[in-house]
């Protein structure tokens, strides 16, 4: 595989392929002119000479070639097949209306100033005013669908990039996205109907398949497509088409997971139509027991602590200290993060439910949540609900110093900590915003995770496989190792470093080494995986030997 240093300067050639019938050795021996020739009598080679008159006599039992198509220039960037478009899309600061705002300001510096690979993601932080692996992640999502090439070690403009910046056509950083990304266009197509983020979730996952937990990455298609006006803010937290971005789905092919990988162009037949949803599956195991529990309680208004306690269970698996409160002047859930005496902190939490599947301002008592704040001695105020909705509610809840979750959000959040768990600093974030929950920090932070843990397998991997040969191997070496990776991309040599001290820490053991030395790996993944399962249990208190501690606080 290239690198986009490589790729640069390499020499790329136009392939049209398509399947043909099979023509056996015995039909080539029928052939007068062929029935003597090595690929008869010495099949085993791999090369075989053929003149022009042998070919002319073998022609005849082939099928015509694949005509050659050559294609006008188009307007827009070509497409990637389904499988090899990212499922990732990265924000950029400024809102749902900022993002291009924020990207022009990047490529100006970019094209001004020409950084590294290495010293972009420093620029990004002071350009953009992100966190260090926040601009590690957009960096590399930036070269990913080609915004920033890499040209003679040096960051440059891609080519459609240059040709947005002069003409200010969106169209071209959306085909940009839609031919890199998955389910860019497709949610334009979904948007036809005002409807919400929730909403377009369901149709990403039920009939995309895109399996995401959280909101996130929708919020996160939304500010693309609504900062290049293609998507409009419809009220009460829906969005819509635009006649722009009508137009522009009209331009581009969408995939239809009906026809497999390839793509096919979807017309708009009756905008009006919503896309048909499937029965959601129940959820298995014991995140999917809360997650259950938490969807089907949610409308239960006649039985409200069913919810409540619902609601205690599912922060008590995120990590969280929660106790079931509730009756009069009593808040439901109270949360305390034990983070020791200066980083704890603790959330109310007032769960509202309903049988039509919607909660409003009406049914907040918004003065009594501040005073269940004031008598808690809490930071932070929750509303979990199983759909709150209404631009009143959020603007009250804004005003009020109210962070507002549904309770698929809740349950998103549940499945993603079962898959990647996050500690209770990280989840902080959630409770700091004002009206609607912002989960990016959260999704970014569990990607930043996942990326680490799985650069350190990676690492694992490398030594084990070239130590052999070359003895102990340095973080220097296996930068040059992985360099190219697509799970590498962003990472330095300095992390590397850190993350090669953390394994070889006395602690895990999983490698044996030093920064002056070099690492090789002690023993093999699956002793390591039992000597990181005997932490695990001691860690919580479930080792062998250990007496097990009731808690009837609740």
């Amino acid at each position: 595989m290239l690198n986009e240093e490589e790729a640069a300067d390499a020499t790329r050639a136009l392939v049209r392929v398509k399947p043909v019938p099979f023509v056996s050795k015995e039909q080539v021996r029928t052939v007068p002119v062929l029935a003597r020739h090595q690929i008869i009598v010495a099949p085993m080679g791999t090369v075989f000479p053929c003149s022009k008159a042998e070919w002319s006599s073998l022609e005849p039992l082939l099928p015509d070639p694949p005509p050659l198509l050559v294609e006008a220039g188009t307007a827009l960037p070509p497409l990637f097949a389904w499988p090899q478009r990212a499922k990732g899309v990265m924000p950029m600061p400024g809102g749902y209306s900022g993002y291009l705002s924020s990207l022009r300001r990047v490529c100006s510096l970019v094209a001004e100033e020409r950084p590294t690979p290495a010293e972009l993601p420093n620029r990004l932080e002071s350009v953009l005013g992100v966190k260090p692996a926040a601009a590690r992640l957009r960096e590399s999502f930036l070269r990913k669908i080609g915004i920033v090439t890499v040209q003679g070690g040096a960051c440059s403009l891609g080519p459609w990039t240059d040709k947005w910046m002069a003409s200010n056509d969106h169209r071209i950083i959306i085909a940009l996205l839609h031919g890199r990304c998955q389910f860019i266009g497709e949610m334009l197509a979904a948007a036809r109907s005002s409807t919400t983020n929730e909403g377009l979730l369901a149709v990403a996952n039920e009939r995309y398949a895109m399996g995401w937990d959280t909101q996130t990455q929708i919020g996160n298609r939304r500010g693309w497509l609504q900062s290049a006006g293609m998507l409009a803010d419809a009220g009460d937290s829906k969005v819509m088409l635009s006649e722009f971005g009508r137009l522009f789905l009209a331009e581009i092919e969408l995939y239809d997971p009906s026809e497999g990988p390839s793509v096919i162009t979807i017309t708009d037949t009756n905008p009006g139509e919503p896309l048909q949803q499937t029965a959601i599956p129940r959820e298995t195991g014991a995140v999917g027991e809360i997650v259950d529990a938490l969807r089907n309680s949610a409308t239960d208004s006649s039985h409200p602590d069913r919810f409540e306690m619902a609601t205690r269970d599912a922060f008590m698996f995120l990590g969280f200290h929660a106790e079931w409160l509730g009756g009069s002047g009593r808040t439901d859930v109270l949360l305390d993060a034990l983070l020791g005496a200066e980083d704890a902190y603790r959330v109310v939490v007032d769960c509202k439910t309903s049988g039509s599947g919607s909660v409003g301002d009406q049914q907040v008592d918004w003065e009594t949540l501040s005073e269940h704040k004031a008598k808690h001695d809490a930071d932070y105020i929750l509303l979990v609900a199983p759909n709150p909705s209404g631009s009143r509610l959020l603007t009250r809840a804004a005003k009020n110093a109210v962070t507002v979750i549904s309770a698929d959000q809740l349950g998103g959040l549940c499945r993603q900590h079962a898959k990647t768990p996050l500690g209770l600093d990280d989840y902080r974030s959630l409770f700091a915003a004002k009206g609607t929950i912002d989960t990016q920090p959260v999704d970014e932070r569990a990607e930043e995770v996942e990326r680490l843990t799985r650069l350190a397998a990676a690492l694992c991997d490398a030594i084990r496989d070239k130590a052999t040969a070359f003895g102990r191997l340095s973080a220097r070496d296996l930068f040059l190792i992985l360099s190219g990776q697509i799970f590498a991309e962003g990472t330095t040599e300095d992390e590397l470093q850190t993350l090669l001290d953390a394994l070889a820490s006395p602690l895990l053991g999983v490698l044996d080494g030093s920064r002056s030395s070099g690492y090789r790996v002690t023993s093999s993944p699956q002793v390591i995986q039992l000597r990181v399962e005997m932490l695990a249990r001691e860690l919580s208190g479930k080792a062998g030997g250990h007496s097990d501690v009731s808690d009837d606080s609740s």
